[in-house]
């Protein structure tokens, strides 16, 4: 299929697949105009067209009956695939999403995205906790309320996540430092899994985290959305505002946006005991604007978050002295006081973050894009103990036991090659600086100034059915830490560098309009970061002691990946298979002999390093067996193997099996898109681990079930979605192995929760 409407030969192409938004189903019977050219093409049996096109803005029409027409912009540049999701007419205007296959810049990864429906069953969760539905990603966990995402058993500074373009950069080498991002904010969340790092640089070993909130490029002069969460376990309340507009007259192309969150929650519940001191208190808030030239060639955004968070530390996860600590370990259900309360007492956190990002680019006459983006950060981490210091100075009793604040300056500039005779790239330049100040009252990470940056291409050919690519990047990282003599208190610092390269070659093959594979070979590395060279005292927030070690090298890496995907109307099958060979691995390892303090006893944890291997799959499944009846498979299974000690690697993930059934109407009178699914998941008891490796044996595993009703009710211009979820319905008593709180305590029991978002 295709047309020829131009005066020039076109010899890129749009490769393009119609379904239905609700079902997810190819839809047939769809015709497709080119506004500008009048040129018109027909979808075929199973959704998909082509379109032969040069690069440039073209207005894309289509249409079908029985479904809202579309007519959606899009700027060409070279060949891609893209979905188009529409929607059944309902006598209301509806919106209508359209969503590029490959928007990562490393095109032969695989990637997953989360879309705004998704995300509306998983609001008020953190981040971490909202994506692990997603196949192959796990929560590693520090009590309730405290996750960070986990991709093929890797996470913090091995997973890389940009929020709204930017790297974050906080305190997060932490496992219980968990990003200061409010998933509100996300419009869209994708996952990109394989190595990274010729992209987004070092860090990005296993993949990246790409939090993206909705174009700022509103469609009314005034329109806005209202997110609201009630959840029983912690008597959870999140309550999220957005509202957003476009200027007219002499104000015409520019745009802007105001959010902000509110979130609270108390004590929460095991299956059969109260977790004291687990509360938290959030306030968020967001500032975007943007503007954008007439003829699009031009175009500037400014974007401003905040993130204030105070999360309550377990009380049961410190203890005095080692039989105490021991006892803690044998006991099925902690000694802690169980009684519901919103007040957080010590030990608990409060973390602040600033994000500030300003953004330009100009489109040349060539089709070529030039993009220059800075950013700047500010993240402020203090740590409250229940050990006070001895002191009757109100200051000092009120002061935090640890206190970070971070502060990182970004500055990249990107080129968007012209796309031509099939070949497209990017080129960029990136810069950082880093600083760390620590001031509290008990040692743990020195100061540190941290100078990196980098120079990276991308270029990919792309004809016919095939898309090749191939990257090379190249950087250099500076570190200073500043230090103390303990014996003759005077001040020295320690330098340190590092640079390395980085690659990755990668292909993707479209057999047939059912049928396509990729595969991508990347190699990646990572400095060692601070704390694991110099950390030397009581992690509160994971009631731990660790210890560095300075004479750790840099970490490199060599991923392999494998995709597939197969569609057909009723059917649809994804598998990603990956090898992870990482020399000179960092980890903390445990001790296996508990450390006491005046403070009490902790757990200790020494940094090492290894050869490792990490291998393993992902596979999703979904199969629509009647007309409002499908089913969804996935499957995730990480092996983790320490080459060094020819043993199993301790911490990976256990096997994981999520299965749900849905049923889906359409139209209900005045409600559409009704359904109710409930579904399964299961995890196995971690039986790879090398005997006597850990403080605490890992958990059994555990089988819990989930049920969701929701549905859509329009309302005029606005429209109402409803979700009511039920979570660990039956109330089962597990813990979870990446839960470092396992040591002390269940994981979370049953939860009711109702969401409602009302679009206006």
């Amino acid at each position: 299929m295709g047309f020829s409407g131009f005066a020039q030969t076109c010899r890129d192409s749009l490769y393009g697949h119609v379904i239905a938004m609700e079902t997810k189903v190819s839809l047939g019977e769809v015709t497709v105009r080119i506004r500008e050219t009048g040129s018109t093409t027909m979808a075929d049996h199973y959704g998909r067209f082509t379109l032969a096109l040069c690069p440039g803005n073209y207005h894309l029409q289509i249409s079908r009956v029985g479904y809202d027409s579309l007519d959606q912009l899009i700027v060409f540049d070279t060949t891609r695939n893209m979905i188009f999701s529409m929607r059944r007419q309902t006598g209301q205007l509806q919106e209508v999403e359209v969503v590029s296959e490959h928007k990562q810049d490393i095109a032969t990864n695989a990637s997953t995205s989360v879309s705004a429906r998704q995300l509306l069953q998983v609001s008020g969760q953190t981040l971490g906790e909202s994506l692990k539905n997603v196949p192959g990603l796990n929560s590693i966990q520090t009590g309730p309320s405290i996750s960070k995402p986990v991709i093929h058993g890797l996470h913090s500074n091995r997973l890389l996540i940009l929020n709204n373009g930017v790297r974050q950069e906080g305190q997060q080498w932490g496992s219980e430092h968990a990003p200061e991002i409010d998933p509100f904010i996300a419009n869209r969340i994708t996952v990109i899994k394989g190595a990274s790092s010729v992209r987004y640089g070092s860090d990005a070993i296993v993949g990246v985290i790409l939090v993206e909130p909705k174009a700022l490029n509103p469609q009314k002069k005034l329109e806005g959305e209202i997110n609201a969460v009630a959840g029983s376990n912690g008597r959870l309340g999140a309550f999220s505002a957005m509202l957003q507009g476009k200027g007219s007259g002499k104000f015409q192309g520019f745009n802007w946006r105001a959010q902000g969150t509110l979130k609270r929650a108390g004590n929460f519940r095991t299956s059969s005991y109260y977790l004291k001191n687990t509360g938290l208190r959030e306030e968020d808030y967001s500032l975007a604007a943007n503007y954008k030239s007439r003829s699009e060639n031009f175009g500037a955004e400014i974007y401003y978050s905040h993130f204030d968070n105070k999360v309550g530390i377990f009380e049961g996860s410190h203890v005095g002295n080692v039989s105490d600590l021991q006892a803690a370990f044998a006991r099925s259900k902690p000694i802690t006081a169980s009684f519901f309360s919103y007040d957080i007492a010590r030990t608990y956190q409060q973390i602040n973050h600033d994000l500030l990002k300003a953004t330009a680019f100009y489109r040349f006459k060539n089709s070529g894009r030039l993009e220059v983006q800075f950013a700047s950060q500010k993240n402020k981490r203090d740590e409250y103990d229940i050990d006070i210091p001895y002191s009757s100075d109100p200051g000092v009793l009120s002061r935090p036991q640890i206190s970070f604040k971070i502060r990182t300056q970004t500055l990249d500039l990107l080129y968007h090659q012209k796309a031509g005779n099939h070949f497209s790239g990017l080129f960029g330049i990136t810069g950082e600086t880093q600083g760390n100040v620590f001031n509290g009252i008990r040692y743990l990470v020195p100061n540190f100034r941290n100078y990196q940056g980098g120079a990276f291409a991308i270029e990919k050919f792309t004809k016919n059915k095939w898309l090749l690519e191939a990257g090379l990047r190249y950087d250099y990282r500076w570190l200073r830490v500043y230090r103390l003599d303990n014996n003759t208190l005077t001040a020295y610092h320690n330098t340190s560098d590092y640079e390395n390269t980085t690659g990755t070659v990668g292909a993707s093959y479209r057999i047939n309009e059912k049928l396509s594979l990729s595969a991508n070979i990347g190699t990646a590395w990572r400095a060692p970061s601070v704390n694991e060279l110099y950390i030397d005292g009581i992690h509160l927030s994971a009631a731990s002691y660790e210890k560095g070690d300075s004479s750790l090298h840099s970490e490199r890496s060599y991923n392999f990946t494998v995709s597939g995907k197969y569609e057909v109307d009723r059917f649809s099958a994804e598998v990603v298979l990956y090898d992870n060979i990482i020399n000179g691995f960092i980890y903390a390892k445990p001790s296996l002999t508990p450390i006491t303090l005046i403070s009490g006893t902790f757990p200790l944890f020494n940094y090492t390093q290894a050869d490792v291997n990490l291998k393993g799959f992902d596979l999703e499944l979904k199969y629509t067996f009647l007309k409002h009846l499908s089913i969804d498979s996935k499957t995730a299974i990480v092996r983790g193997w320490n080459k060094s000690a020819d043993d199993y690697l301790i911490f990976m993930p256990a096997d994981r099996l999520d299965n749900s059934i849905r049923y889906e109407l359409e139209q209900v009178h005045a409600l559409s898109h009704v359904f109710v699914s409930v579904g399964n998941v299961t995890v196995f008891r971690q039986t790879r681990v090398p005997p006597r490796s850990d403080y605490v044996d890992p958990p059994a595993g555990y089988s819990i079930y989930n049920a969701n009703l929701g549905c859509e009710w329009p309302m005029g211009n606005k429209t109402l979605s409803l979700d009511l979820g039920a979570y660990n319905l039956t109330n089962v008593a597990y813990r979870d192995y990446l839960n470092r709180f396992r040591y002390y305590a269940d994981d979370l029991g049953r939860n009711i929760a109702l969401r409602a978002k009302l679009s206006f």
